[in-house]
């Protein structure tokens, strides 16, 4: 599969439906090897897929509730998206409303992620 605009939308599709699933193993899958997860910016990266792996067991095991909440953006080799993940954390209920960028190789795995949201995202409720 190459980085066509098509894969890319449907590599977001997919991440949102293996999150709400609650399967990091299929999240972790759309990944390259050598990939680098920023979630969010500004946070220590992830690097390579055993350490994206440890990220998003950890995010899946909080049985996320995912939606896009535009359509996704593509330009060359990127997607960027704005959706909002519901989850309870340390028993209080969460919405977070990310922006995350997909980089994709040219084998039409993500490459580099990047998820931008602050404390002015996230809603207590």
């Amino acid at each position: 599969m190459t980085a066509t605009t098509q894969a890319m939308i449907d590599t977001v599709h997919a991440y949102v439906r293996a999150l709400n699933a609650g399967n990091a193993d299929a999240v972790v899958a759309l990944y390259a090897e050598d990939a680098v997860v920023e979630d969010p910016v500004g946070t220590l990266p992830r690097r390579g897929r055993v350490a994206i792996r440890e990220f998003y067991r950890a995010s899946c095991a909080m049985r996320l509730d995912v939606a896009l909440e535009s359509d996704v953006r593509a330009a060359a080799r990127s997607v960027a998206f704005a959706f909002r993940v519901r989850l309870v954390d340390g028993g209080q209920p969460l919405t977070i409303h990310p922006i995350d960028v997909f980089d994709f190789d040219g084998e039409g795995r993500i490459a580099h992620m990047r998820a931008y949201f602050g404390p002015t995202n996230i809603q207590h409720a």
